[in-house]
Formats: structure tokens, sequence, C-alpha cells
């Protein structure tokens, strides 16, 4: 049996930081929105690494996201479309 456990906490960012934070976490929306509609228009292709292979490239160099969260990007997509 698998549980999960949701929990909400406040990050304290230093105001100059702040405005960075924001940044990445639109850009991050914006790449999970991106990668959606290329699901949407491909048939639900929900592999990890069709989707990476295709989309990797252009969502570093479109969102200026690091390679992390750009692969984190693509597994959320995946998983809102599985849920």
């Amino acid at each position: 049996m698998i549980f999960t456990k949701t929990l909400k906490i406040r990050i304290n960012v230093p105001s100059e930081q702040e405005t960075l934070l924001r940044q990445m976490t639109e850009q991050y929306r914006q790449a999970c929105n991106f990668i959606s509609e290329y699901v949407f228009t491909h048939s639900f292709d929900l592999n990890f690494f069709s989707l990476n292979k295709v989309l990797y490239r252009n969502i570093r160099g479109k969102f200026r996201l690091k390679s992390q969260l750009a692969q984190s990007s693509i597994k959320t997509v995946i998983a809102r479309y599985k849920t």
C-alpha cells in the first residue's frame, strides 16, 4: 500500500532572491504548458524518453531551465496527464 502525504510549507527567501525565485517558477510553469501542448497535439505520447528526446533542448533553450528542472517539468506533465 502506498501512502501520500502533502505538506504545506513556507519558504523564507531573502528579498534580493525573491524575484529570481518568482522568475524561475514562472519559467517552469511556462515549460510545463509548452510540454502539455506538445503532448496534447501529438497523440498523448506519455513516454518520458521520447518526450525528453524531442523536447529537452527546446525546454533548456526557450525557458532557460537547468537540466534537473527541464527533466522535472517533463515528468510533472506526464504525471498530471496520467492522473
